[in-house]
Parts: C-alpha cells; structure tokens; sequence
C-alpha cells in the first residue's frame, strides 16, 4: 500500500482548486484548512479502526472506495457535501472543527464546507489503499502515516515552508508552522 498517495492527492493543487470551486473558499482558506485538519483528520479516522465503530467503518471506506478519483476535476464537481459532513460527525468533534477554523484563521461556516467537500475524497483514497485489510491493518498504516517523513514535507510545502502568514478572504492574518502541524500530528496519534 502506498499510503504517502492518499496525502500527496488530498493536497494536490486539483483537489485544492477542486475544493475550492466546490464550496466557493478562496485557494489560500482551503490550504489553511486543509493543512491544519490533516492531523485531525488522521487522528479520527484512527480512532474508527477500534472499538464498536470498526465494523462500520471498514465497511464505510470499501463503500467509498468505488468513487472514481482519476479525474479530480469530475469527482469535485459531483462531491455530495451532505455525505461529506456525515463523515465528519464521525471523524471530527465540534470542538475539532472550531480549532481548525481558529489555526486556519478561517469562518468555522467555511472550514465546515471544505472539510465537507475534503472528507469523501479522503474516505475514497483511504478505502482504495486498504481494499479488504482489517481494521488494525488500517490502523497501522494511517498511524504508519503518520510518522512517516512525506507527511512533514508534504505539510511544510502546503504551507510555503517552515511557516506561513497567510492572508484570508476575510482580511485576517495568521501564522502557521509546519513543525508545529507535523508535532501536532505525531502527538495525536500516539
């Protein structure tokens, strides 16, 4: 399994533009957002693979799995934000979501959108890396993930480098670090 793929695709400039057509955020709130969520999003999804909710989930992402994502372009166009907010009641709490709005110096009605337009792509990329594993093999490679180096330089080059001021739609400034994201990351998944 190529696990580093699944990051590399969901913060591709087509999924970022895609994302962004999509729910009407600016390119820059949609990296932001992005950036900030991965290790939330990672750190949900893991937490699926346990307990009661692992059952449900591995069937969740083999549903998710047929989606066609080859042409990001089509799968943005027909992205079902209703299901993409389901999926967020079970990855990510409220408060989650208003963090990632705050680190992402975005409106919390924005960061809900692009998590919503983000999330079954995520589902879809994950589901087709883990056709047919068990829930602790897919434990193991999104936790896999997580240590892994790509995720460090894919999160430093989505946001410019070791870090950021971006400028929001809503003319806020904020500051972002990408050794922050990345320990924030290895932090929540252990």
């Amino acid at each position: 399994m190529d696990a580093s793929s699944i990051l590399t695709t969901l913060l591709s400039t087509k999924s970022i533009n895609g994302i962004s057509k999509a729910t009407e955020a600016s390119s820059s709130d949609v990296k932001s957002i992005l950036a900030n969520a991965v290790p939330v999003l990672l750190q949900g999804a893991n937490k699926q693979t346990s307990g009661s909710t692992a059952a449900s989930f591995t069937q969740a992402l083999a549903d998710h799995a047929t989606a066609d994502t080859s042409n990001l372009t089509s799968f943005f166009k027909n992205v079902d934000l209703s299901d993409g907010s389901k999926i967020l009641s079970h990855l990510l709490t409220a408060s989650a979501t208003k963090s990632i709005a705050k680190a992402s110096n975005t409106e919390e009605s924005t960061t809900k959108s692009v998590l919503s337009a983000a999330a079954p792509l995520f589902m879809s990329l994950l589901g087709q890396q883990t056709s047919g594993s068990s829930a602790s093999a897919i434990s193991s490679l999104l936790s896999g993930l997580a240590g892994s180096s790509s995720v460090t330089s894919l999160l430093g080059g989505l946001l410019g480098g070791s870090s950021s001021s971006s400028s929001s739609s809503n003319g806020k400034t904020g500051k972002t670090g990408a050794s922050g994201l990345v320990s924030g990351l290895m932090g929540l998944l252990k």
